[in-house]
């Protein structure tokens, strides 16, 4: 057979519709799985803590909140709760999709040597860094019921509905990670842009105050955040409060519409990743 009879294959993303192509992910579900466990070791590997990091970043991020926003600005928790407490139960959800999102949004510039020499579904690599923030929010998530019995606060039947707001975390996390890990491919200083962006998304979330301690005219901020939704979510089941269904739907809502808009927006500009990278 000559060179020229040779058959030309061209691997090309799909469109329309079938751009969302779940099948080939679930064809490719082992290399998903090994890059999770690639992220979790390469998180931790050489450093002096291991993975004592995972309790000791949201730790030192409550006590310092605690000192500043408690003892300093004398902001107190809902229902006479521990301020501690408060605040941790929204780290949880909040620390898991800010690592989602920064993980996913850099995750394709860290992996251009795979992506430059075999083929794969691109969408696995962010997918694989929200996947290895679950092993984090578990290990957190049991400082979390450690801080029960340290305040004595019974725990409740709510906290089995704690999966449906982890599962609205990790699609809103996806959703946004798409569209930053592509912008990210094309434009650089988006991964200057993340951290900022976080920092000041997080501020926005009720995660250090009670929506009480907000002015009325700010509350419009925090009721179209969709975090705001997840973190009150998770924040009722650890604390056996009425769940906030209609935030919670939203954040649903908005997650669905983020993820597949950026499925999309990731589809198509994926057959330049290779050059570009």
């Amino acid at each position: 057979m000559t060179e020229q009879s040779l058959p030309v294959i061209e691997i090309a993303p799909t469109s329309g519709w079938r751009a969302l192509d779940l099948r080939e992910i679930w064809q490719y579900r082992e290399l998903l799985q090994i890059l999770t466990w690639r992220d979790i070791k390469v998180r931790y590997r050489q450093t002096l803590l291991g993975v004592i990091w995972v309790v000791a970043q949201p730790l030192l991020t409550m006590i310092i909140f605690t000192l500043l926003f408690n003892r300093v600005a004398k902001i107190s928790a809902d229902h006479g709760l521990p301020y501690s407490l408060f605040v941790m139960a929204a780290l949880v959800p909040w620390t898991f999709f800010s690592t989602g999102v920064t993980g996913s949004g850099n995750s394709l510039i860290g992996s251009a040597h795979l992506i430059s020499k075999v083929y794969f579904p691109r969408m696995i690599i962010p997918a694989s860094s929200v996947l290895a923030g679950l092993v984090d929010m578990a290990v957190t998530l049991g400082l979390v019921l450690a801080m029960y019995v340290w305040y004595a606060v019974p725990l409740s039947w709510s906290l089995l509905i704690v999966p449906l707001p982890i599962v609205v975390t990790a699609v809103l996390a996806f959703g946004f990670g798409l569209w930053f890990s592509a912008l990210n491919v094309e434009y650089r200083d988006v991964r200057v842009v993340i951290p900022f962006l976080l920092q000041m998304w997080m501020y926005a979330t009720p995660v250090v105050y009670p929506l009480k301690a907000l002015p009325q005219k700010f509350h419009w901020i925090v009721f179209v955040n969709p975090v705001t939704g997840v973190v009150d979510a998770f924040r009722a089941c650890l604390l056996g409060e009425p769940l906030p269904w209609a935030r919670l739907a939203y954040s649903a809502a908005v997650g669905i519409v983020v993820m597949i808009t950026g499925a999309f927006y990731f589809r198509r500009v994926e057959r330049l990743f290779a050059d570009v990278l």
